[in-house]
């Protein structure tokens, strides 16, 4: 096992061979999406997906992730999962609707590659994992591994505002970490 490896389980499997990672532990306000990956914000435009682009699945933004594991992004009840386990959808308190989708395309890949950790009706709280997903095996796929959160009920609320912040930009786009502020909803 090599170097990143040791640190990656180290970092996210708490005793190096469990299966699910640890929670994550950040503070969180009301109405506020937090980063659910660590990696470098996008725009819906730059996700390369005509449904995601296009706002079909509501509003938000795309990461791309540098680590395979999906944290809840706020508290909440686990509404959807998928049997191929690429997506999950949310409900915060106050009935906005979230959905955490992992890569473009992936439902073609039925499920390899990907853990979810949660079930449909769950209650969890931000900092949860939801799923891991491998992206190498994305990519191998011939797959992008963005993942994106979109408000989908969106249409209910004021504004859907990205906050994502950073003093590193890679490639003039934010770096966020699981925690980091994302998105405010903000009521009509």
């Amino acid at each position: 096992m090599g170097l990143v490896e040791k640190i990656k389980n180290a970092m996210f499997r708490p005793d190096g061979n469990s299966e699910a990672p640890a929670p994550a532990s950040f503070v969180t306000a009301p109405g506020t999406i937090y980063a659910p990956v660590t990696g470098t914000v996008v725009t819906l435009d730059e996700v390369h997906d005509e449904a995601i682009s296009g706002g079909f699945f509501g509003e938000g933004v795309g990461i791309v992730p540098q680590v395979g594991v999906v944290y809840a992004p706020v508290s909440g009840r686990i509404g959807a999962t998928t049997v191929t386990n690429h997506a999950i959808g949310m409900t915060m308190a106050g009935g906005v609707d979230i959905l955490i989708h992992v890569g473009i395309d992936t439902v073609e890949m039925n499920g390899e590659g990907f853990t979810r950790l949660v079930e449909s009706n769950q209650e969890v709280k931000a900092g949860t994992p939801l799923l891991t997903f491998d992206m190498d095996a994305i990519r191998d796929a011939g797959h992008d591994d963005v993942v994106t959160i979109v408000v989908t009920n969106y249409s209910d609320y004021g504004s859907i505002d990205n906050v994502s912040d950073s003093s590193t930009m890679i490639a003039g786009h934010p770096l966020v970490k699981v925690g980091d502020p994302l998105l405010v909803v903000t009521t009509k």
